[in-house]
């Protein structure tokens, strides 16, 4: 079947592009002068690795204790292969295959602007599980919301075919290699220097989640809008500019650079690379410590006006179950890692959190 073709760059990717995506109408692909910039800073990246170069974090050196012992190519290849497994400590039941294959899309995108310079055979890689239709089996949890490591470490193992990956594929739940070879995949991909780094350190996972939960709120919203207009046209321009707000900053957050070291051009296709904490997604924890507080209003409104299509005393059980939830995650950002990340925002919670106050008020319109 004929599908349109859908580039991405990392700069202009939005959730209803996402939605659309996700619905099978498209194949996306990476956009050729994005492809360009990521071959440019990846010839950089190459160069450091051979000769007398400057020591760069997590490009020809090790991390944590090994970050100033300077590794060759060939040691960085086989170094790949074990970095993902102390930090794939999800436990829990899997995340729903939409989330996962949302955030290989995102984390493509996000790849996508270059300045994480991996290969573009790693994004082409993310690209053709996505539009194969192959989901990751990731556990729901393990991320504090400081970068979602556990989730990614997972996701990257899944993106190189590790053997004891697994895949939502065909309405089964089967190896990740046996889905890849169905698909007509290769079973297997090499990471280089820096790919799994780049891979894993970001706020993915939280995005998507956050993604999809803001595309069901809005779905209902929609739904109710009219209706609100006439009833109570105060409740709904404020809830109409709350959503706007939260969808400026989720669009925004779909084409943000979360990892270390980033390069950046310094002239003359040089590039230097620069730290900092780049994963962080603090507005995007704020962001969804709104949607419970948005859901509990309107599964109010719903209950005042009798719209419920269920008896009284479960649409009572089921707002008082959204209340508990709009305590706000983000509220409670203590240090963590023996106080070496000092502002943990745990957005990944409040994401959670959020798309289970939306399904209950889902659950209360069916």
């Amino acid at each position: 079947m004929y599908k349109e073709i859908m580039y991405i760059n990392g700069s202009n990717l939005t959730i209803d592009g996402i939605i659309e995506a996700l619905s099978g109408k498209y194949e996306v692909r990476l956009e050729d002068q994005a492809r360009k910039f990521c071959q440019m800073t990846r010839n950089q990246i190459n160069q450091w690795l051979h000769g007398n170069p400057p020591v760069v974090y997590g490009i020809n050196t090790g991390l944590g204790n090994m970050k100033d012992t300077v590794l060759s190519p060939e040691e960085h290849i086989e170094w790949n292969r074990t970095i993902p497994y102390p930090h794939a400590v999800g436990i829990g039941k899997p995340l729903n295959r939409d989330i996962t294959r949302t955030a290989l899309l995102i984390r493509a995108n996000v790849l996508a602007r270059g300045y994480s310079s991996v290969r573009p055979e790693l994004i082409d890689r993310m690209l053709s599980i996505f539009n194969a239709g192959i989901s990751p089996v990731i556990r729901e949890l393990g991320s504090t919301g400081l970068s979602d490591l556990p989730p990614l470490a997972e996701m990257a193992m899944f993106t190189a075919g590790f053997e004891e990956s697994e895949a939502f594929y065909q309405n089964q739940r089967i190896n990740a290699r046996e889905a890849f070879s169905i698909a007509g995949l290769d079973e297997t991909f090499a990471f280089e220097c820096k790919e799994v780094l780049a891979s894993m350190n970001g706020s993915s996972m939280t995005q998507a989640i956050s993604v999809l939960c803001y595309h069901q709120l809005e779905s209902i919203f929609n739904q109710l809008s009219d209706n609100m207009l006439s009833k109570n046209p105060g409740l709904y321009q404020s809830i109409c500019n709350t959503m706007s707000f939260m969808k400026f900053n989720l669009n925004k957050e779909n084409n943000v650079s979360c990892d270390n070291p980033l390069l950046f051009n310094i002239g003359e296709e040089r590039f230097e690379p620069v730290m900092g904490c780049n994963c962080s997604n603090t507005q995007i924890g704020y962001v969804m410590d709104l949607v419970p507080i948005i859901a509990s209003d309107l599964a109010k409104y719903l209950y005042r006006n009798q719209f419920l299509n269920t008896n009284v005393k479960k649409g009572a059980c089921v707002i008082n179950l959204i209340d508990q939830l709009a305590i706000p995650a983000t509220a409670d950002s203590i240090a963590t890692k023996a106080g070496q990340e000092d502002h943990v925002e745990f957005s990944y919670g409040a994401a959670r959190k959020a798309r289970e106050a939306v399904m209950l008020l889902q659950s209360i319109l069916e």
